[in-house]
């Protein structure tokens, strides 16, 4: 048995085992750090590591691209396409740490990791690991908004996105449903309603501005009854177009299952693994 692994045999492992974001081409620095921004506005590049991205702002980093051969691909049972990789670090690993105090301190910063890289891979047509536990649910997007509204305001609003909506049956906590086949169901949160306090809303480890998981903030939910994860691209940018609209409509930031802001419906395409 040999007692130290080819660098082939490291490679390998890394693009099937590690904490990555595969990509089928880089998008360069600038793209990617605007990326970042959606998930954190604060997130920077790295002052130690010019070609690395703080993507939360604090301590977890993502690398630079490198690149992935033709062969290795295959080797690893990669798309074809996939040409490149990104790796992450994260501050923590102190020197003196036994292995399993460095994994305790960095399980938050894999958990988190599911939430950055399941967004760019998102926006980039690409893979990731690990994936949240949000990728297997239906998929959805937020509003958040200060807008009140009533039933038949919210189902005027959806009604410009797609027909044949109707409404749901009334709830005693004054959520609003609206329900229809492609988005399957859209609700309407009122800021802090008694079935659903806003922290259960909140996806992720967290919200781009923390302010919008305030009392102020009402919540409108987009749902498709496909999981999140390999949705069907029209199915996807359904739901994204209908929850960028009910965003313009009410003054609202539209966010994805990963805590990242949507720009365009197409951040709501998640590519199958």
């Amino acid at each position: 048995m040999a007692l130290f692994r080819s660098r082939d045999d490291k490679v390998l492992w890394s693009l099937t085992k590690a904490i990555r974001l595969l990509l089928p081409a880089d998008p360069g620095f600038a793209a990617m750090l605007d990326a970042c921004r959606q998930y954190r506005p604060d997130a920077r590049p790295s002052r130690l590591n010019r070609d690395r991205i703080v993507a939360d702002g604090q301590h977890f980093r993502l690398h630079g691209a490198s690149p992935v051969a033709p062969e290795m691909a295959a080797r690893a049972g990669l798309p074809s396409d996939i040409t490149c990789v990104f790796y992450v670090d994260w501050d923590g690993a102190e020197v003196g740490l036994s292995t399993a105090q460095r994994k305790q301190l960095g399980e938050p910063y894999r958990e988190l990791s599911g939430y950055v890289l399941g967004g760019l891979a998102a926006r980039f047509g690409g893979l990731w690991a690990p994936h949240p536990r949000e990728v297997t649910e239906p998929l959805r997007a937020y509003v958040f908004t200060t807008r009140a509204l009533d039933a038949t305001g919210l189902l005027g609003l959806a009604s410009r996105y797609a027909p044949g909506l109707s409404l749901g049956d009334p709830r005693s906590d004054n959520v609003i449903t609206v329900l229809g086949d492609v988005p399957s169901r859209v609700r309407y949160w009122p800021p802090d309603p008694a079935a659903m306090p806003k922290s259960g809303l909140v996806i992720g480890p967290g919200l781009p501005d923390p302010a919008w998981a305030g009392d102020d903030y009402a919540v409108i939910t987009v749902d498709a009854a496909d999981p999140a994860g390999g949705a069907p691209p029209d199915v996807a940018r359904a739901v994204g177009a209908m929850a960028l609209g009910l965003a313009a409509q009410t003054g609202g930031v539209c966010v994805d299952v990963f805590g990242f802001k949507v720009r365009d419906p197409a951040d709501l395409v998640i590519r199958a693994a």
